[in-house]
């Protein structure tokens, strides 16, 4: 518990720090700094990846998972690291699709060893654990699209993108008791429903420099709520999850991920050493909800596979 509640000191901080970074800063106290900054959509894709269709962006995370249910102490379930490798292509219209592939793994949060199975507190149930490996996933961000960023003190600028989801659940969007998924989504998720949110920090020089398609030293926080993770095996509880973690652009590429990330690559899930080049569907592409659907996926789940499977068709 003391270790516990260390962490949550530790995110506390971070979330406080965070608030106080994404505030308007006085002009006088940014060294020059302006303390608002029009970003545009081709602004967005410097910081984010890269606007050189040719080259790959990949971003590193490490963080925590939190439960929280009402009236009770929140606690870390997991620790995670993860990240994502991209590329933007621009379109005809002048938006910007950014393609990619995601892969977080959870950890023992005391231990951080990667975790195949784990015992549900709220069951009592050991179940597989099903890591983030979504292939492919997909954003556009249109032209016409702008960011407001706030000076820092130092020549730094900040900004928030902020995603509000609630859409049918692809498990089982109609909650009915009859669906294989019922037990996995639990009977009041009939509609899927989260908050993501990103606030990403960069120099402004870096930005400045025309000449650059991509902004490398970005730093992202991330924050995401979600309900219980289908492989939970959800009982009927209200419990929420809260994701926090901090993160930045890998120059190396995939070759420079934690070793625990880049071998997971090297031997399960080697297209992910590369983005996608093509978009291959409409909508936002593969979601963990959506991954856990797919008959394969879902009988080696049954089956107590240890996951991630490895590289399925695109």
């Amino acid at each position: 518990m003391a270790a516990i509640s260390i962490n949550l000191v530790r995110w506390a901080c971070l979330l406080s720090i965070l608030f106080l970074a994404t505030m308007n800063v006085d002009a006088g106290s940014n060294h020059g700094t302006s303390p608002t900054r029009i970003l545009s959509a081709e602004d967005l894709i410097r910081v984010r990846a890269s606007t050189d269709e040719r080259k790959s962006t990949v971003v590193e995370w490490e963080g925590q998972v939190l439960s929280y249910k009402p009236g009770e102490q929140p606690a870390v379930i997991f620790n995670v690291r993860g990240m994502n490798v991209v590329r933007a292509k621009k379109l005809p219209n002048g938006s910007y699709d950014l393609l990619g592939r995601e892969l977080q793994l959870y950890l023992d949060p005391v231990t951080n060893e990667v975790l195949h199975v784990w015992t549900n507190p709220f069951s009592g149930n050991t179940v597989p654990v099903v890591h983030v490996a979504n292939n492919p996933v997909y954003q556009n961000f249109p032209a016409a699209s702008t960011y407001s960023a706030r000076g820092l003190p130092g020549g730094a600028y900040t900004f928030q993108l902020s995603i509000p989801l609630a859409y049918p659940n692809p498990l089982n969007p109609t909650a009915s008791p009859d669906s294989p998924f019922y037990r996995y989504t639990g009977p009041y998720q009939a509609k899927y429903s989260a908050i993501e949110s990103f606030t990403f920090t960069f120099p402004g020089s870096e930005l400045a420099s025309r000449n650059s398609k991509s902004v490398p030293s970005m730093q992202v926080y991330w924050t995401r709520t979600s309900p219980l993770l289908p492989f939970m095996d959800t009982p009927n509880t209200n419990t929420t999850l809260l994701f926090i973690a901090t993160g930045s652009k890998v120059q190396e590429g995939w070759k420079g991920l934690h070793p625990t990330v880049k071998n997971v690559i090297k031997n399960t899930l080697p297209a992910y050493k590369e983005a996608p080049t093509e978009r291959l569907s409409p909508g936002g592409g593969v979601t963990s909800w959506s991954y856990f659907a797919k008959p394969e996926v879902f009988s080696a789940y049954l089956a107590g596979a240890t996951f991630p499977l490895p590289d399925p068709p695109v």
